[in-house]
């Protein structure tokens, strides 16, 4: 480090830290500088790499032609702060690394239709037409989705037009400059120097070179990535100070047992890194103890680990069905701890180091030749070279080598560090500790952040299985984001005025600092002291923040008054109107706020249409033939999975995953595209249902 004139990076990265920390904001490292003794010793990160038997060299060796990088996660909603500081500390010295944006096809599509004067609602219909199939194309390969064009523009000439000009695109052609998502530089001098500095459209100080130029150049960058789990978490240890008086130390959290038996049962929702559907049932299969059991299993569930045939025998032996295959002492060292699987990047580079004889330096362009091989010509050269390293170095031979040989290969896909495991395991385990001790709290942080995949609604649904109450949004009491309150001697969630749609946090909080001079005594007293838009009024009213001063029908009735007059409106009393009933109030919140405070889900109205058509809910499914519903909350057609897709089905806290194979899904490809709620046919095996076939409920 003292070579490569590393000391003074180190140094401002543990200044970086400190000082967040010093203002309550979470910054730890994560990444390959976990492997480092001094980023543990500097306080960059809990995870000391000597008692995990991390690697130092997947950070840095001798050998390395371009400086290496410290990643910096911070919690998202005060990362701006961090950069604010950076700035006025460095001045002409610090900006932002910039970031090449290049087209996509809905880009394209919406900036070639907006010149050749396509309306904004053609444009966006075009655009969600595009779908998951789609919408990563580069534009000159637009014609692939000519139906969809056909589909929204017919045989109109712009149609034409269009996927002409598309075709015409370079590839890479980028449209415009960005701040890099993390990516600071800090100079000896002024970085003017080097190229142009410029204020973002954000008034990000931003450096007009990418990464690339920067390594050429020989500077250093500092990754400070906003992490959306350091938010809630940070959010949720605040709301245990604020309702309990306990100050919460997140990187210190006692390991205990029964805060892993959740991931046991599948339940993993809000839990950072392991609420996806192929995590969570791998949590079920593999029930993790320890941190170690977290970072394998944050590893194993990625497209590299999945394409290589990985999983299988990992499982197998970690369960005890399949034993180990004996290995050379040297290779038995090196991936016992992964049940003789190469699992991680410092795996394969100690392999390629210690077995086959290499420098570290020939070991990570090994590495990273390997990651892009695409076919045996790509291969060929990578295979004779191990082979003679292991001959030399071990005396392996024949099928002996080949078998480590083929370890090797599987290894092409995207493999994680496991330095980086083990710093996600840590976020990993914080989340399901403040789940299990401290759920309203957790819950407002998941809620108030959005760090995961799900959408509030579902959220919600997971606050009623943990029986954690949501109390109404109201003028008088909800604030800016959730938070906890004792409602009848139980812990609840409030929501925030934000909840409503179209309610900005800036008029949230100008309704906060009219409530300093007292309450809202009524919809009329609230219009005359902020004379709110009327659409944002609406919004209010719809979402229920008057139903504590006015039923829900009345308060309507009196945001429709003219608001001149506030003397003479309050004089108008309402006509005669019945409450809403559940079904009125539940489509008006979920249209209002995205969800409702009622313990009701949009498959609790539909029970009985659900029972004329044969579906059984999703808690009674048994393993054979199905037929089922529920809402979609998540779509996922990953480019790994050979055409499958893979859908969430929601009835009320319970959710299954839908399994789509290809045919299917070419078949019902409008159905999968635009349905809300789905009717499902085919066959549960237990933990996912294989769709056969599917119908919008709609058209049922």
């Amino acid at each position: 480090m003292e070579a490569l004139g590393l000391a003074g990076f180190f140094l401002l990265a543990h200044q970086v830290v400190a000082w967040a920390r010093s203002r309550g904001i979470l910054a730890v490292a994560r990444g390959s500088a976990v492997g480092s003794l001094l980023a543990h010793l500097l306080d960059l990160t809990p995870v000391d790499p000597v008692a995990e038997g991390l690697l130092f060299e997947r950070f840095l060796h001798g050998g390395m032609k371009a400086l290496p990088d410290i990643d910096l996660d911070l919690s998202s909603r005060r990362r701006q702060e961090v950069i604010r500081h950076l700035e006025e500390a460095y001045r002409a010295q610090e900006a932002m690394a910039a970031a090449y944006v290049t087209y996509r096809l809905p880009l394209a599509v919406q900036d070639l239709g907006r010149a050749l004067g396509l309306p904004a609602e053609l444009r966006n219909r075009l655009t969600r037409a595009l779908g998951r199939d789609f919408r990563h194309l580069p534009p000159h390969r637009a014609q692939e989705a000519e139906p969809l064009f056909r589909e929204v523009l017919g045989e109109a000439p712009v149609k034409g037009l269009l996927l002409r000009l598309l075709a015409l695109m370079e590839k890479g052609h980028v449209r415009h400059l960005m701040p890099h998502v993390g990516g600071v530089v800090v100079a000896p001098g002024p970085l003017t120097r080097y190229a142009p500095v410029v204020r973002s459209a954000g008034g990000i100080q931003m450096l007009t070179l990418d990464k690339d130029d920067l390594e050429a150049l020989g500077l250093v960058k500092l990754d400070l990535l906003g992490l959306r789990m350091l938010s809630a978490l940070e959010r949720a240890r605040e709301e245990v100070f604020r309702s309990e008086g306990v100050w919460l130390d997140l990187e210190g959290l006692p390991q205990e047992e029964a805060v892993y038996r959740p991931l046991w049962r599948g339940e993993t929702l809000g839990v950072f890194q392991l609420e996806s559907p192929a995590q969570t049932a791998m949590s079920r299969r593999l029930r993790p103890k320890t941190l170690e059991d977290l970072a394998q299993q944050i590893a194993l569930v990625r497209p590299g680990p999945i394409q290589s045939g990985t999983v299988r025998p990992y499982l197998e032996r970690r369960l005890g069905r399949e034993r180990s295959r004996p290995l050379h002492p040297v290779l038995q060292g090196l991936l016992s701890k992964t049940h003789g699987v190469l699992l991680f990047q410092e795996q394969l580079l100690s392999l390629l180091h210690h077995g086959a004889g290499m420098g570290w330096a020939e070991a990570e362009a090994f590495r990273k030749a390997l990651s892009k091989a695409q076919d045996e010509e790509d291969l060929k050269p990578l295979r004779e070279r191990f082979l003679e390293g292991l001959r030399s170095t071990l005396g392996l031979e024949g099928e002996e080598a080949m078998e480590v040989w083929r370890l090797v290969e599987g290894f092409r896909g995207y493999g994680f560090t496991e330095s980086h495991a083990q710093a996600f395991a840590r976020h990993a385990y914080a989340s399901l500790w403040l789940k299990a001790h401290h759920p309203a709290a957790f819950l407002a942080g998941l809620l108030s952040e959005a760090p995961g995949m799900w959408p509030p609604a579902t959220l919600r649904q997971e606050a009623r299985r943990l029986g954690v109450p949501l109390l109404p949004l109201s003028v008088n009491r909800s604030g800016l984001h959730y938070r906890v309150e004792v409602a009848r001697g139980v812990k609840a969630l409030r929501l925030p005025l934000t909840a409503a749609k179209g309610v900005s946090e800036d008029f949230a909080r100008a309704i906060l600092r009219q409530r300093l001079r007292g309450p809202f005594r009524s919809l009329e007293d609230f219009r005359a002291r902020l004379e709110p838009p009327e659409d944002v009024l609406l919004a209010l009213v719809k979402a229920g923040a008057f139903d504590e001063l006015h039923g829900r029908r009345e308060a309507l009735f009196r945001a429709g008054l003219a608001p001149e007059g506030p003397l003479l409106s309050e004089a108008i009393p309402p006509p005669p109107l019945p409450p809403l009933h559940l079904g009125e109030r539940l489509r008006l919140d979920l249209e209002a706020k995205g969800l409702s405070e009622l313990p009701l889900h949009p498959l609790d109205l539909l029970r009985g249409r659900l029972e004329e058509l044969g579906a059984t809910p999703i808690p009674l499914l048994r393993p054979g033939p199905a037929l089922t519903a529920g809402l979609v909350v998540a779509r996922q057609k990953p480019p790994t999975a050979k055409g499958h897709a893979f859908y969430v089905l929601e009835d009320g806290p319970h959710r299954l995953q839908a399994v789509i194979p290809p045919e299917v899904w070419a078949r019902r490809y409008r159905v999968f595209r635009d349905a809300r709620i789905l009717l499902v046919q085919g066959v549960y095996t237990g933990a996912s249902l294989r769709v056969e076939e599917a119908w919008p409920l709609k058209d049922v």
